[in-house]
């Protein structure tokens, strides 16, 4: 097996998985220059200047969050994908950095001086302070939407900080304790607070500045999306992050979490191993997915939209089906496609 060949049990169960979610893998649309022209100018004329790294390094940061833009939000306006593709190029990069200590310090105090209204001392999370700025106007229109599109990018800093602190600045692998089956929800928990996914989910509904979708059409939805967001990310990147050698990942945490509460897995020994996490993550994240077609009534729209005659559903319905269909199969395919994950979208779409 090459080294960058998914294991056995990860392709069985991604396989599976995009099979029982009916996943429709679409081409890539012809570029849209002006996207790609525009983005590509902030990133190496505006985010460049604030960091040491080099063009390749920017031009793969380009590429990663450039491209989940383009595929996840294909009904938004180019001004709303070019805002969400800038806040994702900085939080990967923010994500990237924290090994340097003096940064840490830096993003220590990034909430702090927000909350006081100092100015931030550092170029780059100046600019990540003005385009939260941005986007605070994008969603200017509904007090709650906008909340769930700028919070999350504030508390992502944070939670990454502690992320470090708990596991990037330890040596040798973390230990098993008793105290970790005491504390079941913890991996989720500090799972949300590094993933800002209830921002993506925001821009699910919000494909134009113009568009104001009436919340209450979408919002019994939006946990189980960010779930989807969260975990679809998570299980789509374990074969990269095994290949490195990750283990503070959500998968390897609630591993050691269910491990230590004394579940009994498919281990040599009976013990729980992160392949059982695996299977169970996909199993959640199957009925999780299944709920938000459901509150949004995404077969129903989909078949109003063939041109059936369906009671209850009217255009706003099928509006916000329509986005949430082009989120959930684009995110996908975005990981499938993108070279930060090494995958093969081939060997993994099809029937299990």
């Amino acid at each position: 097996m090459s080294p960058s060949t998914p294991s056995s049990n990860f392709a069985a169960c991604v396989k599976r998985l995009l099979t029982d979610l009916e996943y429709r893998y679409e081409p890539l649309p012809s570029c849209d220059a002006n996207y790609w022209d525009q983005f590509h100018q902030w990133m190496f004329y505006t985010l460049g200047p604030t960091t040491s790294w080099s063009e390749k390094r920017l031009a793969d940061l380009e590429h990663a969050s450039g491209g989940i833009i383009e595929r996840g939000y294909p009904y938004a306006t180019t001004e709303v994908q070019l805002l969400y593709a800038k806040i994702t190029a900085l939080a990967i990069l923010v994500d990237d950095i924290m090994e340097d200590e003096a940064m840490c310090a830096e993003l220590a105090q990034f909430s702090h001086k927000l909350f006081l209204g100092e100015p931030q001392r550092t170029r780059l999370l100046a600019l990540y302070h003005a385009t939260l700025k941005e986007m605070s106007h994008l969603f200017e229109g509904s007090e709650l939407q906008r909340d769930m599109a700028v919070i999350p990018w504030i508390v992502f800093i944070d939670g990454c900080l502690v992320e470090k602190r708990m596991f990037i600045s330890k040596h040798g692998a973390p230990k098993i304790t008793s105290l970790e089956g005491l504390a079941p929800h913890f991996p989720r928990y500090l799972r949300g607070r590094s993933g800002a996914s209830e921002s993506y989910v925001s821009g699910i509904f919000k494909a134009a500045k113009e568009q104001n979708l009436p919340v209450d059409r979408f919002i019994k939805a939006v946990p189980d999306a960010v779930f989807f967001c969260d975990v679809m990310n998570d299980i789509l990147s374990f074969h990269k992050e095994e290949l490195a050698g990750e283990t503070h990942n959500f998968i390897h945490i609630r591993t050691r979490s269910l491990s230590s509460a004394g579940k009994r897995g498919s281990g040599a020994a009976g013990e729980w191993t992160p392949d059982d996490t695996l299977r169970l993550l996909c199993q959640e994240l199957l009925e999780a997915t299944r709920r938000v077609d459901g509150v949004l009534r995404l077969e129903e729209c989909e078949r109003k939209m063939r041109g059936e005659v369906i009671d209850g559903v009217d255009e706003l319905d099928v509006e916000i089906a329509k986005q949430w269909r082009g989120w959930r199969d684009g995110y996908i395919s975005w990981h499938l496609e993108c070279r930060r994950y090494k995958l093969d979208r081939d060997s993994l779409v099809g029937t299990a």
